[in-house]
């Protein structure tokens, strides 16, 4: 039980700090809808559990013994997080829409599905450098290989329902019609400054492969 406490302490601070996955999700809540925003987090959350079953199986000492596998995942992951971050840049440099008074005159607008949304947040935290680092590294040092099934099982329900948790708090704040009449105004700065962020991350990736 202290074990899961720990762990779930660790996870919730590397959670917390921001990154692609959650500049995704506010991104998501106030450009399209709460249910994009919500699928987004399904996504992420989804990625975070492979990732986590991925630590259990020994992430870190296929990393020490296949450096080339983590540079390949790095250079793309960071490929990925440039795409993300050009889109949101084009997006910044046109025409704003007219301002609505309402949350549906501003969902209007056609939509991605939500699948899109799903998969799209799924290798936003799969590209996400933090989380390569971190189950590579930290998260998988803090658990034990050789623990029993239910502990692993424990551990991978916990750490997906806590991931689960969070991103759908962030979806349902920024999703509010506040939120989204704010956004109207300021639509090319805070899609430019989201696409810098991301970029920033991709070339921080790419870069930093030693």
């Amino acid at each position: 039980m202290s074990a899961l406490f720990g762990i779930a302490v660790i996870h919730f601070f590397a959670l917390i700090s921001p990154g692609p996955d959650f500049f995704f999700v506010t991104q998501s809540a106030i450009r399209q809808s709460r249910k994009h925003a919500l699928c987004a987090a399904l996504g992420i959350s989804l990625s975070i559990l492979v990732w986590s079953i991925c630590a259990l199986g020994g992430l870190h000492f296929l990393f020490q013994k296949m450096v080339w596998l983590q540079q390949i995942l790095m250079l793309l992951g960071g490929l990925y997080l440039l795409y993300l971050g050009s889109l949101m840049l084009k997006s910044s440099f046109k025409t704003p829409l007219p301002l609505t008074n309402s949350k549906a005159e501003a969902l209007s607008i056609v939509q991605p599905s939500y699948l899109k949304l799903l998969l799209q947040g799924f290798f936003t935290n799969m590209a996400n450098p933090k989380a390569l680092i971190y189950f590579s590294s930290v998260f998988a040092l803090a658990i034990s290989p050789n623990a029993k099934l239910s502990e692993q099982s424990s551990l991978l329900a916990l750490v997906f329902i806590e991931s689960l948790l969070w991103f759908t708090v962030v979806a349902i704040i920024f999703s509010m019609p506040k939120m989204t009449i704010y956004y109207q105004k300021f639509a090319k700065w805070i899609d430019g400054v989201t696409g810098g962020i991301f970029i920033s991350f991709g070339c921080l990736l790419i870069l930093n492969r030693d």
